[in-house]
């Protein structure tokens, strides 16, 4: 080859190569320091250029392969003091044309060349991510993709592996390439009979392109999924685990994303797999990774999977099977240590496919094959069958809820004797058992069936195996978390003699469960728990005290944890004789902390919390020590890491240590996740802080807002950016409440809500949506009227017409849904749980317009406008959610507009009367507070219409089954509507003809809001002694008399007006007894 850089230099650059794989600490600094400060920062063509001339020359296999590798990693770091990080330019942007065309070339001639497959590799990897930069930053290698589908084309297989591991790597290279070539250059090496590795590469090529393509394109090479599976075979025949574990990964990934493509191979598919899982003389995880296919298509397509003949009946007998593969080791019962390091075991893969399966195929299939299985288990010789039984309920129940509740009390009969089991671990799963019921089948489990759980679960504490007590005391917290103060009262000596014998075990992990029980236990039982308070709070407070040794830290952490609930549910009086105590022994602990993994900070964060909610304004002066590493918590940063080709994943980023992936772009980016919670945990309590102290809070506002507002954008934790979201109305709730000045107010408002909406503009989960439009709308409220300007009104619209066009896009895909074939009854379930969830959004969305409209009234007109399109969709839709959406949204422009609404009437007004008589009692109660709207704030204008609208409205009220639940608030609304036109907007109605109906539909007993301004009316006729009211003779007197009984009873109305009617009723009782 010609050489780029001299000899003179390639050999110093060598050297320094040399050195830095030099197990002399101080030679091998000295050589990173030199790469650095001297390659990399001065002359980084000369670097690169230099790099690949090695890479192309070097005698030795490692020196090549270790150039190429450098090449890539510093070729595409980002350059050294970058001024700012929005650049983001890599020293490969930054090298001359000519470097970078000249390592170009020289990287497709190494692949050419390149004999050894080690170097060979390194040599794809750096052509892969030169290529994907270039895709990226849209640069073009022009001679890249004639030399790839020449080289996918060769005899050699060497040439066609390199291509084949380069289209995996960079699939855009190839999508839009003419799919018939494709499908060819792929068959052909799908089915090279001499080369397992080409087939392998070609199998990894094939499903990356598959995944980028578009839809056309995808379903055309589709066709190719027969051979892309028969990959899988030879390596089942010759028994090369690795590479089938290898193959059957790709094919999960494809499954995760394109789960449809496998449709016409499932009677391949679904054998193959079978046979794997069936197979012991496989190992574990080779059966595990063909059980994880099938679970990942049923989790990624659920219909097709329930559609598939014997799906169920097939996996879930080798699932229980799986479940009985365990060992009666001694460990288990002398262990230390429960953190669990047997998750790859057959019986933990198998308990997690029964609930995987039960929850994504659902109760109808899982449950009748399960238990024709479950009985006979529970009835064997073997405890290995009784405790996957038990374990098999414990891992079905939440995805067999409705299924499995009417049969509840049969199930729990099942369950109970095995608590008393002569094996522990099958006793250790009855426990399991009880306690996973008791959260799958919460309320109805306490409410039904607490005398035959706790007689027998409570007794299961005094067994001699210490795991099987913690487990006991752990299934009572699950029990108790769901249960009144009234069901538990009875169990409360029982629970609490035998969790003080726990809390005096010799076994740690035992002190700490007795501790979270007693804890939950208190919690739940609320002011009950006083009689035990002087017995155990001194208890946790010795703890506190004297276990200072490492291995007690998380002990310490609960203790802390129960002392405050408890404080929590006994209340301040009580907790007065120990409060300053146990705030010293926090304060003590506090300093001690100095370890970030230290499981006492996050007890310690939550634990102050609960003191402040305890002590109210008394918690002020601790603040001063409680902020600082509380805002140092909430401020944490986990780490980040990009995965490089040559790492070794599970000793460097193990997911121990906490370390998850996502793919971004083709590369892998890791996160390490032990700090989130502890993140979560104190970002959460910041918004105690600010809602309990409000005023006093005041001083740390301004840090916590610097805080929390870009928090918003935390996308690394849900949790974290909900809380972020929720703590800003308390911040401005606490310093209007310091009297501070309007005009701080309103500069931190602006502050905030210019975030806010920006972040609105761009988000698309449902669930942070609606806390952002919570957030939005308290802030607003908090901060009052007029605070935002034309350009907030404006932004605001914009962000909320994007997801009102989102939200629309959705309700129009459900309907697909619905219709296609695909559909079947168990996706309903799905389907309306994303509806009630988007409804809840659209719920706070209407709310945030209505605080809107009632701050700035006509002044958000204009940017009303342009919302108008979109709600008139809405309204036109055949959805009834949306329909009442739109009209809410309309009634409350009418409500804070009032005549200046009348512009936008022909968008609406007819179309409200006719909603009227919709077949939906949601969207006939929207139309029908419209009207009353329309009467009350309107004006002349309407005047026309609501006297149109009652026929209509008296349709509602005297309708068949109009007072049945589901129609009563519909019926009131229409009652209260016709109150307003006579009251406010009668110019267009015979006043005289309408009241006798009107007052023959009261009463309104319900709806508190339209029943004050409905009797108000009612009393000032009866006052006036209208005649229509009174009748002939007086005779309508015992029905008002009923009415106002019967109104007062339901005591829906506030004073004055309940005062009023009281004594109407008083004076029509008093001038006529015999009524």
């Amino acid at each position: 080859m010609s050489s780029l850089v001299s000899p003179d230099i390639v050999s110093q650059l060598n050297q320094v190569l040399s050195n830095l794989a030099s197990n002399d600490n101080n030679l091998r600094s000295s050589a990173e320091q030199q790469l650095n400060e001297h390659w990399i920062a001065q002359q980084p063509d000369l670097l690169l250029l230099s790099l690949i001339q090695l890479g192309r020359s070097h005698e030795e296999i490692h020196g090549r392969s270790f150039a190429f590798v450098l090449l890539r990693r510093i070729a595409f770091k980002q350059v050294p003091g970058q001024a700012q990080k929005t650049e983001d330019a890599t020293i490969w942007d930054r090298l001359q044309e000519q470097s970078r065309q000249a390592i170009k070339n020289e990287l497709l001639m190494s692949l050419s060349v390149e004999r050894e497959n080690t170097v060979r590799y390194k040599v794809c990897d750096a052509v892969s991510e030169v290529a994907k930069n270039s895709f990226l930053k849209g640069q073009k290698w022009g001679e890249l993709l004639p030399a790839l589908f020449e080289a996918s084309k060769s005899p050699s297989a060497e040439h066609r592996e390199a291509a084949l591991r380069i289209f995996s790597a960079v699939p855009n290279l190839i999508t839009d390439q003419p799919i018939d070539i494709l499908k060819q250059v792929f068959s052909a090496n799908l089915q090279d009979a001499n080369n397992a590795a080409i087939r392998m590469a070609s199998l990894k090529a094939a499903v990356a392109f598959m995944l980028e393509a578009n839809q056309p394109s995808r379903a055309s090479f589709s066709e190719l999924m027969p051979q892309m599976l028969e990959v899988l075979s030879p390596l089942v025949a010759q028994r090369d685990e690795d590479g089938l574990v290898d193959g059957i990964m790709v094919f999960i990934e494809l499954g995760e994303n394109l789960p449809r493509v496998f449709r016409p191979v499932l009677p391949i598919v679904m054998p193959f797999a079978i046979n794997i899982m069936k197979d012991k003389t496989f190992e574990e995880g080779t059966r595990q990774t063909a059980l994880e296919l099938l679970l990942t298509l049923s989790e990624a397509s659920p219909s097709m999977m329930r559609k598939t003949p014997d799906f169920c009946s097939q996996v879930i007998p080798i699932s229980l099977e799986m479940m009985t593969e365990l060992d009666d080791y001694e460990e288990w019962y002398t262990t230390d240590d429960l953190d669990d390091d047997d998750n790859d075991e057959n019986y933990v893969i198998g308990e997690h496919a029964m609930d995987r399966l039960a929850r994504n195929i659902g109760g109808k299939a899982v449950l009748p094959i399960a238990f024709n299985y479950i009985p006979s288990m529970l009835g064997s010789e073997k405890w290995e069958q009784r405790h996957a039984a038990l374990m098999a309920i414990s891992a079905i129940g939440e995805g067999c809820v409705k299924i499995m509740e009417p049969e509840l009390g049969k199930i729990i009969e099942l369950v109970l004797p095995y608590l008393r089991d002569p094996h522990p671990r099958v006793r250790y799963a009855a426990c399991n058992a009880i306690g996973q019921m008791s959260t799958d089948f919460q309320d109805s489990l306490q409410k039904k069936f607490h005398q035959p759980v706790l007689s027998n679960l409570i007794p299961i504490m005094d067994t001699p195996e210490p795991r099987v007590q913690a487990h006991a005391a752990a299934a009572l917290v699950n029990f108790c978390e769901a249960a009144d103060k009234s069901i538990l009262e009875p169990y409360l000596d029982a629970i609490f003699e035998r969790l003080l014998i726990l809390l005096n075990s010799g076994r740690t992990y035992v002190q700490e469960q007795a501790i979270t029980t007693i804890a939950t236990v208190a919690d739940s039982a609320e002011d009950r728990f006083v009689k035990y308070y002087s017995a155990i709070m001194p208890l946790l407070i010795n703890v506190l005290r004297n276990a200072h040794q490492r291995e007690y830290r998380l002990l310490r952490g609960k203790a802390m944890e129960c002392a405050s609930l408890i404080a929590l549910a006994v209340g301040k009086e009580i907790f007065a004789p120990n409060a300053n105590e146990f705030i010293q022994l926090l304060v003590q602990t506090q300093q001690s902390v100095t370890e970030p993994d230290d499981p006492q900070t996050s007890y310690l964060i939550a634990s102050w919390a609960r003191i402040c909610k305890v002590l109210g304004a008394d918690f002020v002066p601790y603040l001063p020590i409680i902020m600082p590493p509380l805002l140092q918590s909430a401020q944490l940063k986990p780490d980040f890491a990009i995965l490089d080709p040559d790492d070794d994943i599970d000793s460097k980023y193990s997911a121990e240590d906490g370390w998850e992936f996502v793919g971004v772009e083709g590369q892998q980016i890791g996160i390490k996740t032990t700090v989130l919670e502890e993140k979560c945990t104190a970002v959460e309590m910041l918004i105690c802080y600010a809602r309990e102290l409000g005023p006093a809070f005041q001083l740390y506002v301004a840090d916590v807002l610097e805080i929390v507002l870009p928090l918003l954008k935390f996308y690394f934790h849900e949790g974290v950016r909900n809380a972020a979201a929720a703590t800003i109305p308390h911040l401005l709730n606490s310093v209007k409440k310091a009297n501070a000045s309007h005009e701080y107010i309103l500069t931190m408002w602006h502050t905030i809500v210019k975030k806010v909406i920006e972040v609105i503009m761009s988000e698309f989960d449902p669930t942070f949506l609606w806390q952002l439009y919570v957030t939005f709308y308290e802030s607003l409220e908090i901060v009052g009227d007029n605070s935002l300007d034309e350009s907030h009104l404006e932004a605001f619209t914009k962000a909320t017409e994007v997801q009102l066009q989102e939200f629309y896009q959705r309700i129009k895909q459900r309907e697909q849904a619905r219709h296609s074939g695909d559909y079947d009854a168990e996706d309903e379930d799905i389907i309306m749980e994303e509806e009630a969830t988007e409804e809840g959004v659209l719920g706070e969305l209407s709310k945030a317009l209505h605080v809107i409209l009632k701050t700035h009234r006509t002044s958000y007109l204009p940017s009303f406008d342009k919302l108008l399109p979109i709600v008139s969709m809405f309204l036109a839709d055949a959805n009834p959610a949306a329909r009442q959406w739109a009209l809410c949204v309309i009634d409350d422009v009418i409500e804070f507009t009032g005549p200046a609404s009348w512009v936008y009437h022909t968008h609406f007004l007819e179309k409200m009367i006719a909603s009227l008589m919709d077949i939906a009692s949601d969207v006939r109660q929207a139309a029908a507070y419209g009207i009353g709207v329309c009467a009350q704030f309107g004006g002349e204008n309407y005047s026309e219409a609501v006297a149109e609208a009652l026929n209509n409205l008296f349709q509602v009220i005297n309708s068949d089954g109009s007072r049945r639940e589901e129609n009563i608030y519909a019926t009131e609304n229409a009652i209260s509507a016709i109150t307003k036109i006579l009251k406010f907007n009668n110019s267009k109605v015979d006043v005289n003809t309408v009241l006798p109906a009107w007052f023959a539909s009261l009463p309104i007993i319900y709806d508190e809001e339209e029943a004050a301004l409905t009797y108000t009316y009612l009393l000032d006729l009866l006052e006036a002694q209208h005649p229509l009211i009174l009748g002939n003779n007086n005779e309508n007197i015992p029905r008002i008399a009923r009415i106002f009984t019967e109104v007062l009873s339901a005591m829906i109305l506030q004073e004055p007006v309940a005062m009023r009617m009281s004594n109407a009723l008083k004076a029509i009782i008093g001038s006529d007894p015999g009524h």
